[in-house]
C-alpha cells in the first residue's frame, strides 16, 4: 500500500539526455580491457571496457562478498539528511579507523529541496517514507528498493508498506510522513517538526500522549494517544506537533467530514506502521528503479518503450547473486562520445545477468553516476569513473562498502616523491607512504624509523633524500619493520637549458573549460599571430556572460605534459589583448597534488602584441611534475570583457638567468640587440605578430610615427588631414599625435607618405623636433652641404653624439633607415634623457 503521486512532484535530478544509437548497435560487445584489484577483504574493483562497430561502454565494478565477515554495505546519508554531497565527500564523512569506507556509488534519487525521493530506511528507522512517480515515464512508478535484511541476506526486489491510522472501529490509510500534504492525501507529521506547515484545505487531528516519541518511526511500531483536537476543513491549518505526539493531516473532503462525524476529543487512535516479512527490521531500505533483474531474466518496471529505458545514457545500478551473499555495485559511463556511450536499461539487465545477478535495481543515472573507491593504502575512497558532468555531482544518499577489520599486521607500502627517471645532479625527497595491513587498511609508518638504501651505485641517500649522482639504472630501497620497497630508477643526463613542453603546433591535445564564462580554443591560422613553428594555440574568451562572480576560461592538456626533472620556471610566450587580466597556471606534483603558478599579477596581463613571461616553480614539490593547465581569470566585474589571446611555445626553463631570445631573427650578436631589448623592455616596439623584428628592413613613416607616439605618450585631438591615411590605418592615431606636435609632417600637401620608407634626414629632423634637442656644430660630413634642407638638425644630433656617420665620412642622408638603426638612434636619445 504505497501511495503513488503525479510526477511533477518528483524532481528526477538525472534524467538522462535523449542520445539515439544507430539501429543494430550492440552494448556490451566484445571486451578490450579489463583491470582488477582487490581493495578490501571480500572485495574487488574492477573496471572493464567494451566496444562495438560504433558504440563504447567503460564499466566500473565492485564486487562484494558479504560472507566475509569483515565486510558490510551500508547507506551513506548526509547530515542534514537535505544537505546535498558528493560521494566522495559522504564517503569521507563515514570513514574512520574500525569503519573503513572501501568504495561507493551515489544511490537515490532527490528533490529539487534536497530530500531523497523515495524510501529510506536506516536500521529499521524511517529515514525518509518518500513517494512514488505516477507517470509511465518515472522509474520509480513502482516500489522497488536495495537493502540488507535482518539476516544479513541482500534483496533487491519490491517492497510493499502499510500505514494506517485506526480511530473509532475504523481503519484508514496514511499516504506520506513528514512530507507536503497534497490533494487526496493523508500524511503523519510526527514530533521531529515543529507544525504541519498546510494550508487549510485541510482536517488535521491532532494527537496526544502518544505511547511512544514519534521524533523516530520504524516499521512495526503501533503508536496510540489520544484526540486532543481536530481543525475545521477549509478554516485552518499548519497545525504545532506536540512534543509528546502526532498530527494526522486529511486533504479529502469526503474523509474529512467522515472522520469529523465520526470522532470525539479524547477518543483513543492508533498508528501503525507495516512492510512486508522480507523487510521487516531490515539493516537497511533503499527504494528507487525501475527493477531491472527478477529471478535471473530481463524484468524491467517500467514500460520498456520510454524513452527514460531506451536511451543510452550514464547508469548506476546494484545486483544481487542467487545466494544473497555476493552484491554487485556497477556505474556506466555515458552521452562522452569517444570514450563510452552508456547503456539502455535492457542492456544494462542483460550485463548484470551474465555478471551472476539473480535480482537487480537502477538506481539514480546521468550526471548523478558516480564511483568511488580506494587504493589499499588511501585514507579513503577517491573518483574512479568519469562523470558526464565533468565532477562528481552533489547527491542525497550512496550505498557504500564498509571494511570494519581491526588493527592488523603492516604487509606493504610504496615508495612516493620519485619520478621513474631522474637527471644526473637533481634531488628528491622521498617517503614510505600508501602502508596496509593485511585487511588492507591504512597503516602510519613513522618516517624517522624507514631506512633508505641505493642500489646500483646512481646516487646516495642523505637521510630520505636521494640524489642521483651517476648515469645508469638502480633502485631505491625502503625498509621498515621487516616489509621492504623498491623503486626503481633511471638517472639520465642533465636537460637543455630549456625544454619544450609544447609548441602548440596542435591543440588537439587540449581542451577548453571555463568557469561563469564562455571559450573555445582553435588553432592560429596562418594569418594570425604565431612566433615558432606552424601555429600557436588562440583562446577566444567571453566574461560577459550573465553568471556573477569570478570568471576563467582554460586551456587544459587532456593528458597533463610530463616536465622533466624540476624546473625553474615555466615560460610562455604570450600575445596579449591589453585587457589587464590574471594569467595562470597549474603544475601537478608527484602526489597528484595541484599547484597554482602565476605567470603575471592580477591586472598584468596589460600588453598587446607578443610577450614572454615566466611562472616560478616552487621547489619543494614531489617529482615527477607535469602541467595540466594555463587560463586567464578576472574577479573584476567591472573588467569581465571579450578577447582573444594566442600562446605560444611553452617551455621548462632549468638554469638560473636564462634569456629568451626576443624576436626569433635577432641573434645576440647582432650590433643592434641591446638597443632593441632596452626597447622592447620599455614596450616601445614590438616586432611582427609571426615573432621577428626584421632588423635590417628599413622602417616606414608610419611605423616611426608609432613608435615616436609611445615613446613620448602623445594621443590626438583632432583627425589628420592626409588624404593618404585612412581611420582604419594601424597608424593612424599616431600619425595624428606626431603631425599635430609638428614632430613629423607631410611630404607633400595633404600627404603624410605613411608607407614611403624613412630616410636617415628625416630621422634626425624627428628627433630634434621630438626631444628639442639643441646645439649646433660643424660636419665631418662630406654628402651634407649647407645648403640641406636637414642641415641643421643633422648638425644637432650629431652635436649630441646621437649619430657618427659613416667610416668614409659620409652621412647618407637620403638612404632610407633601417629598423635597427632607428632603434639605436632612439635608444641613445631615451638614455640621454
Amino acid at each position: 500500500m504505497y501511495k503513488k503521486i503525479a510526477s511533477a512532484s518528483l524532481v528526477l535530478m538525472a534524467l538522462p539526455a535523449t542520445v539515439y544509437i544507430a539501429e543494430g548497435s550492440a552494448a556490451f560487445d566484445q571486451k578490450v580491457d579489463s583491470k582488477q584489484t582487490t581493495i578490501s577483504p571480500g572485495v574487488q574493483y574492477i573496471k572493464e571496457q567494451y566496444e562495438s562497430s560504433n558504440t563504447k561502454e567503460v564499466v566500473n565494478f565492485l564486487n562484494v562478498d558479504l560472507n566475509n565477515s569483515y565486510t558490510s554495505l551500508e547507506i551513506g546519508i548526509p547530515d542534514p539528511i537535505n544537505s546535498l554531497k558528493t560521494t566522495s565527500a559522504i564517503s569521507k564523512i563515514h570513514n574512520y579507523e574500525g569503519h573503513r569506507v572501501v568504495g561507493a556509488t551515489n544511490a537515490s534519487y532527490f528533490l529539487g529541496n534536497g530530500y531523497p525521493a523515495n524510501l529510506l530506511v536506516n536500521n529499521n528507522v524511517i529515514v525518509n517514507y518518500g513517494i512514488l512517480g505516477e507517470n509511465s515515464n518515472s522509474p520509480t512508478q513502482q516500489p522497488v528498493a536495495f537493502g540488507i535484511s535482518k539476516s544479513g541476506q541482500a534483496i533487491a526486489d519490491y517492497y510493499k508498506t502499510d500505514l494506517s491510522f485506526t480511530v473509532a472501529g475504523q481503519k484508514f490509510e496514511i499516504n506520506r510522513i513528514n512530507t507536503e500534504r497534497t490533494t487526496a492525501t493523508t500524511v503523519l507529521y510526527t514530533a521531529s517538526q515543529a507544525s504541519t506547515n498546510t494550508n487549510n484545505w485541510g482536517l488535521e487531528i491532532v494527537v496526544t500522549g502518544a505511547s511512544k516519541s514519534t521524533k523516530s518511526l520504524s516499521f512495526g511500531d503501533s503508536i496510540s494517544g489520544t484526540v486532543a483536537s481536530m481543525t475545521e476543513y477549509g478554516q485552518s491549518g499548519n497545525s504545532a506537533i506536540p512534543a509528546d505526539g502526532f498530527v494526522l493531516s486529511v486533504q479529502d473532503k469526503a474523509l474529512a467530514e467522515q472522520l469529523k462525524a465520526s470522532i470525539q476529543v479524547g477518543v483513543p487512535i492508533q498508528v501503525d506502521l507495516a512492510i512486508d516479512a522480507k523487510w521487516q527490521d531490515a539493516k537497511f531500505i533503499l527504494a528507487a528503479g525501475p527493477l531491472l533483474v527478477k529471478d535471473g531474466q530481463v524484468n524491467i518496471s517500467m514500460p520498456n518503450n520510454e524513452s527514460f529505458a531506451t536511451t543510452r545514457s550514464d547508469r548506476t545500478a546494484i545486483a544481487v547473486d542467487a545466494t544473497g551473499k555476493k552484491v554487485f555495485m556497477v556505474t556506466v559511463d555515458g552521452r562522452q562520445s569517444g570514450y563510452s556511450n552508456g547503456a539502455t536499461l535492457k542492456d544494462l539487465a542483460s550485463y548484470l545477468i551474465s555478471k551472476g545477478a539473480k535480482y537487480a535495481i537502477n538506481l539514480d543515472g546521468g550526471g548523478s553516476t558516480t564511483m568511488v573507491a580506494r587504493t589499499p593504502g588511501m585514507e579513503a575512497p577517491a573518483l574512479v569513473n568519469r562523470p558526464s558532468g565533468g565532477s562528481e555531482r552533489r547527491v542525497s544518499a550512496t550505498l557504500q562498502v564498509v571494511n570494519t577489520a581491526p588493527a592488523g599486521t603492516l604487509k606493504a607500502f610504496s615508495i612516493q616523491g620519485l619520478p621513474n627517471s631522474m637527471t644526473v645532479e637533481t634531488s628528491a625527497n622521498v617517503s614510505a607512504s600508501l602502508a596496509y595491513d593485511e585487511y588492507l587498511n591504512p597503516v602510519a609508518i613513522p618516517q624517522e624509523n624507514v631506512k633508505w638504501t641505493v642500489e646500483g651505485g646512481i646516487g646516495q641517500m642523505n637521510g630520505a633524500n636521494f640524489t642521483a649522482m651517476k648515469i645508469g639504472s638502480g633502485k631505491i630501497v625502503a625498509t621498515y619493520n621487516g616489509v621492504r620497497s623498491e623503486f626503481p630508477i633511471q638517472v639520465t643526463k642533465a636537460p637543455e637549458v630549456v625544454e619544450m613542453i609544447d609548441s602548440f603546433d596542435v591543440t588537439t591535445n587540449w581542451a577548453v573549460n571555463t568557469a561563469k564564462a564562455a571559450a573555445t580554443i582553435v588553432n592560429a591560422s596562418k594569418a594570425e599571430p604565431f612566433r615558432e613553428g606552424a601555429s600557436s594555440l588562440k583562446l577566444n574568451y567571453d566574461f560577459t556572460t550573465a553568471e556573477s562572480g569570478t570568471k576563467a576560461a582554460y586551456a587544459v592538456a587532456q593528458k597533463p605534459k610530463a616536465i622533466e626533472g624540476l624546473p625553474k620556471q615555466i615560460g610562455v610566450w604570450v600575445y596579449g589583448d591589453a585587457a589587464k587580466h590574471w594569467l595562470r597556471g597549474v603544475i601537478i606534483d608527484g602526489k597528484g597534488e595541484k599547484h597554482t603558478v602565476d605567470f603575471t599579477e592580477q591586472g598584468k596581463l596589460d600588453w598587446s602584441g607578443w610577450k614572454y613571461v615566466t611562472a616560478a616553480v616552487p621547489q619543494s614539490l614531489a617529482l615527477p611534475i607535469k602541467f595540466d593547465r594555463i587560463y586567464i581569470t578576472e574577479p573584476n566585474a567591472t573588467n569581465q570583457n571579450k578577447g582573444v589571446l594566442y600562446f605560444d611555445k611553452l617551455q621548462a626553463v632549468y638554469k638560473d638567468g636564462y634569456k629568451e631570445p626576443l624576436y626569433t631573427d635577432l641573434k645576440a650578436s647582432h650590433w643592434a640587440s641591446s638597443t632593441i631589448e632596452y626597447l622592447n623592455t620599455n614596450e616601445l616596439v614590438k616586432g611582427y605578430p609571426n615573432g621577428t623584428f626584421k632588423p635590417e628592413s628599413t622602417i616606414t613613416r608610419a611605423e616611426a610615427a608609432t613608435i615616436i607616439a609611445r615613446a613620448l605618450g602623445l594621443s590626438k585631438t583632432k583627425n589628420p588631414a592626409f588624404t593618404d591615411v585612412k581611420a582604419n590605418h594601424f597608424a593612424y592615431d599616431a600619425i595624428a599625435a606626431v603631425s599635430e606636435k609638428g614632430i613629423i609632417t607631410g611630404r607633400e600637401a595633404s600627404k603624410f607618405s605613411p608607407d614611403g620608407k624613412l630616410t636617415r634626414a628625416e630621422m634626425a629632423t624627428i628627433l630634434k623636433r621630438a626631444y628639442n634637442l639643441s646645439g649646433t656644430t660643424a660636419l665631418p660630413f662630406k654628402d651634407v652641404p649647407s645648403s640641406h634642407w636637414a642641415y641643421e638638425a643633422i648638425q644637432t644630433v650629431y652635436q649630441n653624439q646621437l649619430t657618427g656617420g659613416y667610416p668614409d665620412n659620409t652621412f647618407k642622408p637620403n638612404n632610407s633607415i633601417t629598423r635597427a638603426e632607428f632603434a639605436t638612434f632612439l635608444t641613445k636619445i631615451l638614455q640621454k634623457q
